[in-house]
């Protein structure tokens, strides 16, 4: 076909040449011969462009079939580029999937981050930034030092030391440093103990009847000791089971392997610095029920003092695995601890057993505190020294604003108390609340001990308050539970203190945001100590052999000097 065009296309051009032009008629027919070219000439030249014509029409067949060989081979590659797409399109599909799921799980992170740095916050909100975590942590160094030092201490294998080597000096000097805070802690339970004989009304206390029981306390104190150090050293201090309670049975392997040429376990530290305070607790709720308690019944009561009632709020609020603690309860020198759930427990007791006999006589009532002053004196000196000295040595270097505080806190519910019975309170023993105002004070000042003077006075007044308030209530008619009246005040106090004299409370932050937490281990606190010894007498009452069924506290007939008077 494309032939055919370029001759059709150049067949015209010799026709045109042939015609001569009719412009110059005159040129005549001579001009028009020899301008006419030949039938060869233009045979010729039809040829030669014939010739181009085809030299063309090859190349145009030669580029055809390579441009044809290059769509072929670009088809080829498209289908193996299509061929690859395909992966690629799934790999796309899935790595987009992965991109939705890294945006969750990143959304997912940054709200977990949040919500950690506002735990983060409650919690650094929520330290206790005063001298007793200050205290606490000098301990855990201190006994920390001296594990090592005991651990570097030990003769290498293959070198024993010398049978019979001396001592040396620091060797005693760290005995001695390690028992003499348990030693001085013991005059707690002898203070305790010497109370009630301190606020007999009578010169000479009336004889128990025939039939006491002379063991109830005894084995009271024995089955406080045996208890913790078997049970509830474990129960305090082990591992926690769902912040609930320690592992019971976790430091007897380590107890029971104690020997003189080993150095002592970890657990021993804490172990001979609750001692006392167990063994105390355990002789408050016996002496409050006076010796109605058989041999057998003592030793339940200090069984489920030290085995029980005390190791259980110490995990609670001491462990950091107990829900208390990490609700954010703080309990400062563990006075909680001890002595609201020790002083709930000797009343829920009391509560339990009803009262053992009738009141005092008038002749008592008018005697004033009491004809033995001095042993009353030293009675709180006791208890004074018993209590503070094992906080003395965990901190020494707070020792003195310790001291210090105590005083302070004593003299400041001495006075408020003594305003309180002398304006609310009328009749001649008015003032017989005095000494266990004083008692509470000191017991509670450990909890507002990092706050200079002014704090510890004020909080001791709160404490007078309080006892004024409810110390009546909680004893009754019977002056036995007097004492444990006062620790319970104490502790309650003691609760409340860092919601309200603390470096966060209300005292110096109006807003009192630890308020709630406090009042929570406050309540835990009674409700295990109230309700641990309201069924413990209820059990003495119900199982034979556990109680004395004679009372002794019985008021002694007036004496014939008393009577002539009358």
């Amino acid at each position: 076909m494309a032939i055919w065009v370029l001759l059709a296309a150049l067949l015209p051009v010799p026709v045109g040449l042939a015609q001569a032009p009719e412009d110059d008629p005159s040129a005549g027919a001579e001009s028009a011969e020899s301008a006419e070219p030949s039938p060869e000439e233009v045979l010729a030249t039809l040829r030669q462009q014939l010739n181009g014509m085809d030299q063309g029409i090859k190349t145009l067949q030669e580029q055809t079939a390579q441009n044809r060989a290059a769509i072929a081979g670009q088809s080829e590659r498209l289908d193996a580029e299509m061929k690859r797409m395909d992966p690629i399109s799934l790999r796309l599909d899935s790595l987009s999937k992965q991109l939705e799921q890294a945006q969750d799980l990143l959304e997912a992170h940054e709200a977990r981050i949040e919500d950690n740095s506002v735990k983060l916050y409650e919690t650094l909100m929520g330290i206790d930034d005063n001298q007793q975590s200050m205290m606490a942590l000098q301990v855990q160094i201190q006994r920390t030092e001296r594990s090592v030092q005991a651990a570097l201490a030990e003769p290498a294998a293959g070198q024993p030391e010398a049978a019979g080597a001396p001592e040396t000096a620091d060797e005693r000097g760290d005995a001695d440093v390690s028992l003499l805070p348990f030693a001085l802690g013991l005059l707690l339970p002898a203070g305790i103990l010497l109370y009630p004989m301190a606020r007999s009304r009578t010169s000479a206390p009336a004889a128990a009847p025939a039939g006491a029981p002379p063991g109830g306390l005894l084995l009271a104190l024995v089955g406080a000791v045996l208890g913790f150090v078997l049970v509830g050293i474990g129960i305090r201090d082990g591992a926690s089971l769902g912040g609930i309670m320690g592992t019971p049975l976790a430091f007897l392997p380590e107890l029971f392997a104690l020997s003189p040429d080993a150095p002592p376990p970890a657990v021993a530290a804490p172990l001979l610095a609750q001692l006392p305070l167990v063994a105390a607790m355990a002789v408050l709720a016996a002496v409050t029920v006076g010796t109605r308690l058989t041999a057998v019944g003592g030793l339940l009561v200090g069984l489920a003092v030290g085995a029980l009632l005390l190791p259980l709020f110490g995990h609670w609020s001491g462990a950091a695995a107990g829900w208390l603690a990490a609700l954010g309860f703080t309990d400062s020198g563990a006075v909680v601890g001890t002595a609201l759930v020790g002083g709930g427990a000797a009343l829920g007791l009391a509560f339990g057993l009803g009262r053992a006999g009738v009141g005092r006589s008038r002749d008592q009532a008018a005697d004033g505190p009491g004809r033995e002053p001095a042993l009353l004196v030293v009675a709180v000196l006791l208890i004074w020294i018993g209590w503070l000295e094992p906080q003395v040595a965990a901190a020494p270097d707070a020792a003195t604003a310790l001291v210090l505080a105590s005083w302070a806190a004593a003299a400041g519910a001495l006075v408020v108390a003594a305003l309180f019975n002398a304006l609310l309170r009328g009749g001649a023993g008015r003032l017989d609340a005095l000494p266990a105002a004083l008692l509470a004070g000191i017991i509670a000042a450990p909890a507002a001990a990092a706050s200079g003077m002014a704090v510890p006075l004020i909080f001791g007044a709160l404490v007078g308050l309080l006892h004024g308030l409810l110390a009546r209530a909680l004893q009754g008619a019977d002056p036995a539970r007097e004492l444990a009246a006062g620790f319970a005040i104490a502790g309650l106090a003691a609760a409340l203190a860092p919601a309200l004299v603390g470096p966060d409370g209300f005292l110096f932050v109006p807003v009192a945001e630890a308020l709630p937490v406090q009042l929570l281990g406050a309540g835990a606190a009674l409700v295990l100590g109230l309700g641990g010894g309201l069924s413990m007498g209820l059990l003495l009452r119900l199982l034979p052999g556990l109680l004395s069924r004679r009372p002794i506290d019985v008021a002694p007939a007036p004496s014939p000097a008393a009577a002539a008077a009358a």
